[in-house]
């Protein structure tokens, strides 16, 4: 019997402080509109911070939130020049530390820049596209708080694709959302041409300039050639001599001669001096060996001992002759190269194959409205937790001081 009388006493200890707590007397009727007001002020963090935006979200996923359709292309970049990979560099690559196709982000950065929002604005009406009357208010283009102009349109042209590309692959994925099927297909097609449109002009680009620098390189040796050539005519003129280097060996055949002439007639000499010391041809004899002597010895001045000679001259002109000859050797070269050049252009040197055509969508798949609805309250329960956590804080904080 004690045990529920101290249970009831204990109840009414609760009711006591509850009543207390809330402000009301005991023993008072409360109307039901003061109770719902009273409450309210109680939770108005929580119907601000989840309640309300939770019934906004329902009523915008519900009933507002237009249907978006997607449309997927796959493409992929290649060069014909490329080599195949070794087996580390294969694995790199299927580990994502090495890109299989570089140029294969060329084509995703052009996608997102406002180079393509320019073209598909001239050619396919991205205006009209993002402006479809089907759109709902967040999403159509232009934004209801925002002007109408280039930037908001690309920004708003960016939410409306989506393209990665595979590290080991090589292979980039291409999604494009519209208010219409037709729409997203026909903006995926865009964006794919004018990628390749693009791929085309890198082609032509790299022809003309590998045509243009050969093209100028054989312009330069020609031009080398001629006045290396000019320069050895020159030579010619101004020394009077056609090819010094023949000029000398005539000369030294000619000494060479007289040399052996001259040891003849010593010979001679020597043999008339010991059998006839006083016959007359003695005399003639080295009159004859005194000419022969002169003779050698300024046939050898003209070749070689003194800035006049032949020397310097066949030194100038061999230095001219090898000048002319690696100008020959350049043009040759020059001349190869722009032949190279003139056959690299005939090939295509990037391709963008398309692995997967773009489809013409027949089910949207935006947005997600359960899934969205459902992170748009996690967020907001997450963010009132927190909000009140640090409420609380500043609360207890009050209390201490």
């Amino acid at each position: 019997m004690s045990r529920i009388e101290n249970n009831k006493e204990f109840a009414d200890f609760v009711t006591l402080v509850t009543a207390r707590s809330s402000g009301v007397a005991i023993g008072q009727p409360v109307s039901w509109p003061r109770s719902i007001v009273r409450w309210i002020r109680s939770q108005l963090l929580l119907i601000l911070m989840v309640v309300v935006p939770g019934l906004l979200g329902g009523v915008y996923y519900g009933s507002i939130s237009a249907d978006q359709y997607v449309s997927e292309t796959q493409f992929v970049v290649r060069s014909p020049n490329r080599t195949a990979a070794g087996l580390l560099s294969g694995f790199l690559q299927s580990t994502g530390f090495v890109r299989a196709q570089d140029d294969s982000y060329i084509v995703s950065e052009f996608i997102k820049s406002r180079a393509a929002v320019d073209a598909l604005v001239a050619n396919d009406d991205l205006k009209a596209m993002l402006s479809r009357p089907e759109a709902d208010f967040l999403n159509r283009y232009p934004l209801p708080w925002r002007t109408a102009n280039s930037e908001e349109l690309f920004q708003h042209y960016l939410r409306f694709i989506d393209i990665h590309t595979d590290s080991g692959s090589g292979v980039t994925t291409l999604d494009v959302r519209g208010f219409r099927p037709q729409d997203a297909y026909h903006l995926a097609s865009a964006l794919v041409q004018h990628a390749e449109e693009l791929i085309n002009r890198l082609n032509d680009r790299a022809r003309q300039d590998a045509i243009r620098y050969a093209q100028i390189e054989v312009n330069d040796s020609q031009a080398r050639l001629s006045g290396m050539q000019k320069g050895l005519t020159d030579f010619r003129n101004r020394e009077s001599l056609v090819d010094p280097t023949k000029q000398s060996s005539a000369a030294l055949d000619l000494i060479a001669r007289l040399a052996d002439d001259l040891a003849d007639s010593k010979a001679r000499l020597g043999a008339l001096d010991e059998q006839a010391p006083q016959s007359p041809q003695g005399e003639a004899l080295r009159a004859r060996v005194a000419a022969m002597e002169r003779q050698i010895s300024d046939e050898r001045a003209r070749i070689v001992g003194s800035d006049s000679s032949m020397a310097p001259r066949i030194a100038q002109y061999e230095q001219l002759l090898l000048e002319r000859e690696m100008a020959a050797k350049m043009l040759t070269s020059a001349t190869t190269s722009l032949e190279n050049a003139k056959i690299d252009a005939q090939r295509q040197q990037l391709y963008l194959e398309r692995i997967a055509d773009p489809n013409l969508p027949d089910h949207a798949l935006y947005p997600k409205r359960v899934l969205s609805f459902l992170t748009l309250l996690a967020i907001c329960f997450a963010s009132f937790w927190i909000v009140r956590f640090f409420i609380a804080q500043v609360f207890e904080h009050a209390e201490q001081q």
